[in-house]
């Protein structure tokens, strides 16, 4: 989320040819800048007073952290070395909002002005200068997408009144904890699919977007299976052995098409927002406690993303 303001070293001291020098030089200081401000979220979560807003701040660092890991490994893939370091307007930026001293609205504020509203192409400019590159260009999109994601949840929050406390629940229904479990391990199978697909994928331009929707649909399976716990339920859900084992065959399989692949899922959603129906059934239901309304919303949102981002890459061809 915190991005353009790593220091880099010399690129041609990398060795690599120009344009990669460039990408790899791009993805280094997004992995700094991305692993600063994550660590710096991280920070300002444990110390928030509003619990809904240090909830999503939870999240948007784990997103974080996780596209700081994707663009390491896509830079180490191109040759390129660690050569960023945190800037000192960057490593200052990420003290202020790490603090406990300034106010949560006071940081939240600074945080959304390096962002206009108007400007929904984060990442425009780092897409058009990687060239011929179609794999980082496409984990740029997909990353782009978590980041849109982000912003929008943070200025609902920026937004809305500040809540300081929760009331106290009641109790937990177990229908609730039953879907959290089960979330938890269908993420997972999400997760583990789309990595073996990006394995043996041949298309570059959608081989990168798998990257980033196997961290993402992963990233959920931990929040999924971390809010479980902390509402005291067990984690005993699993996915059949023989349908898992099928859905790796299948999308492994690298003499199965990509885009036979691509119709096996979307044909499960006849819309966009057909994936997120439970997640906000059960978030929108009278008994949800806020902080795990929050984050099956923000995990709906993101489902959304990429069932979006799929129809868009195959209808584009």
């Amino acid at each position: 989320m915190i991005i353009g303001q790593a220091t880099l070293a010399d690129d041609a001291a990398q060795g690599l040819p120009p344009e990669r020098e460039r990408t790899a030089a791009l993805l280094d200081e997004l992995q700094v800048a991305e692993g600063a401000g994550a660590d710096a979220l991280a920070r300002w979560a444990a110390c928030c007073r509003e619990p809904i807003l240090a909830a999503l701040l939870h999240l948007v660092a784990l997103r974080d952290a996780d596209h700081a890991t994707l663009a390491g490994a896509r830079r180490r893939e191109l040759g390129g070395h660690a050569a960023g370091e945190v800037s000192r307007g960057l490593a200052g930026f990420c003290r202020a909002i790490a603090s406990a001293e300034l106010s949560d609205r006071s940081k939240l504020s600074m945080l959304l002005a390096r962002f206009p509203a108007e400007a929904r192409d984060t990442f425009a400019d780092e897409i058009a200068s990687v060239g011929e590159d179609d794999e980082t260009r496409a984990l740029l999109d997909v990353i782009g997408d978590d980041e849109r994601v982000s912003l929008t949840w943070l200025r609902m929050l920026h937004d809305a009144p500040p809540v300081l406390s929760l009331p106290p629940t009641a109790g937990v229904n177990p229908t609730l904890l039953e879907f959290l479990d089960a979330l938890a391990a269908a993420e997972r199978g999400a997760a583990d699919v789309f990595d073996a697909w990006a394995r043996v994928c041949t298309a570059p331009s959608l081989r990168g977007g798998l990257r980033v929707l196997t961290a993402r649909e992963a990233t959920h399976a931990h929040v999924a299976r971390a809010r479980l716990q902390a509402l005291g339920g067990g984690a005993i859900a699993a996915i059949d052995d023989a349908t898992r084992r099928g859905a790796l065959a299948h999308f492994g399989a690298a003499a199965v098409a990509d885009g036979d692949k691509l119709d096996t899922v979307l044909a499960r959603y006849g819309t966009d927002d057909a994936i997120a129906e439970s997640l906000r059934e059960h978030a929108q239901a009278r008994d949800t406690d806020p902080i795990t309304r929050t984050e099956l919303e923000w995990m709906a949102s993101t489902e959304v993303a990429t069932i979006a981002w799929l129809r868009r890459y195959r209808d584009a061809g």
